[in-house]
């Protein structure tokens, strides 16, 4: 485990609650600071809470109220987007990526995958 790990944070939108909860703790036990939502709307909020953007946003994209494309709509109009990354987390992988998007794991997702990914997605800690 690197030390850039302990400064990482995370923002994870997955409307699955069991997926949400598992991968928390995972990210968690990795030393990763993890932020949850459970749809685009609650990701702004949560977003509007935090001191600081964090270095890599965990989206799936099908979610009730605001899916993941609307959120990303919105995080271009906020300015938010150069300021952090965007994994797209999807069970449907013929689904068009929005712009922005650095990459896509689809699900289920594999633990080293996943942590893969982080690493080389995430943008590094302020």
């Amino acid at each position: 485990m690197s030390n850039t790990q302990h400064s990482i944070t995370l923002l994870l939108v997955e409307n699955n609650r069991d997926v949400r909860e598992a991968l928390k703790e995972i990210l968690e036990s990795e030393d990763y600071r993890v932020f949850t939502a459970v749809n685009g709307q609650d990701a702004l909020n949560v977003l509007s809470r935090l001191e600081r953007v964090p270095e890599l946003i965990l989206l799936d994209l099908v979610m009730p109220v605001m899916d993941g494309h609307a959120f990303i709509e919105h995080l271009h109009r906020l300015g938010v987007l150069p300021l952090t990354r965007v994994l797209v987390l999807t069970a449907h992988p013929t689904l068009p990526l929005p712009k922005g998007v650095s990459g896509r794991l689809g699900k289920p997702v594999r633990l080293e995958e996943l942590l893969d990914a982080i690493a080389v997605h995430a943008l590094p800690a302020a």
